[in-house]
């Protein structure tokens, strides 16, 4: 049996990445629930992150800030440890003009996925204004997609890259989210490119992006709901070895469970302890508000 302080290191008690009914993915957990369902799973300081993509969601995040500061105002002792957040996603400049416009045909939830030129110029929504107006207070900022590249694994792992670069440099990110998480809207989850981690992402790449998340003070997320747990074993050992060496290269790792779920289930934490404990990965270092 290890001793209490061992415990207490390894034991996670925060997540950071969590969606709710609001989200526009119908992720269907609700607010309300989770201060009794957090507790129970021991997990004390935690946020709500629904999606942002364009400006489309903007509704979603009002609903949501409602229902965040109702369950507040109903458990004040959670102030200081349940904070509102967004999930950002990196989109281009070219479709979030386009939607500002209304030039676009339907309702779409996740962009404009189609048409725009090679290499567009990255956009993220949640600049200074909007986190001002929806009282958010951390921003998680995730690449969801190519910004209208071919889907050749050398492309997409490239622009990949090229949106972690500027999510890291964004003023209003504080996490970077789940590094290489391979969208099944964009291909094969079986194809997925990454899952020869290291070998598709260069020893160059890795070295840029650590330098970026130290420059710009950018916590890295261990997501467990949508890397780390469902991938391969043969990329988590990879994987989280690079983890390990970027927490002690200074870098800070923060836990999201990624929840879209009706339910916050309290095994993933356990299971992700077991891997972090594998690693050598300290979770009394992890991100924290």
């Amino acid at each position: 049996m290890e001793n209490g302080n061992k415990e207490r290191t390894y034991k996670i008690t925060s997540d950071w990445h969590m969606h709710t009914e609001h989200s526009c993915d119908e992720a269907c957990m609700k607010t309300s629930d989770l201060p009794a369902e957090q507790r129970a799973n021991g997990i004390t300081d935690f946020g709500v992150t629904d999606h942002l993509h364009t400006h489309l969601q903007d509704a979603d995040i009002a609903r949501s800030r409602k229902a965040y500061d109702e369950v507040l105002a109903a458990h004040p002792e959670l102030r200081g440890r349940f904070h509102f957040g967004v999930e950002a996603s990196v989109m281009s400049e070219w479709e979030a003009d386009r939607i500002a416009r209304g030039d676009y045909v339907g309702s779409p939830i996740y962009g404009i996925r189609e048409g725009c030129p090679k290499n567009a110029r990255p956009w993220i929504g949640a600049d200074a204004g909007f986190c001002e107006k929806y009282g958010v207070e951390y921003v998680v900022t995730g690449v969801h997609w190519p910004l209208y590249v071919g889907h050749d694994a050398g492309y997409v792992v490239g622009e990949y890259f090229r949106q972690y670069l500027f999510a890291a440099a964004f003023p209003q990110t504080d996490i970077l989210a789940h590094f290489l998480w391979w969208n099944p809207l964009v291909g094969d989850v079986e194809a997925n490119p990454f899952f020869d981690f290291p070998a598709v992402v260069s020893e160059k790449m890795r070295g840029e992006l650590q330098a970026a998340l130290l420059e710009n003070n950018v916590a890295f997320e261990l997501n467990l709901g949508a890397v780390i747990l469902p991938y391969p074993e043969s990329f988590r050992d990879s994987y989280l070895g690079w983890c390990a060496d970027l927490q002690n290269a200074g870098v800070t790792l923060s836990v999201g469970s990624d929840n879209h779920d009706l339910h916050a289930d309290g095994r993933v934490y356990r299971e992700a302890e077991e891997h972090f404990r594998h690693y050598g990965i300290d979770a009394g270092k992890f991100f924290c508000l």
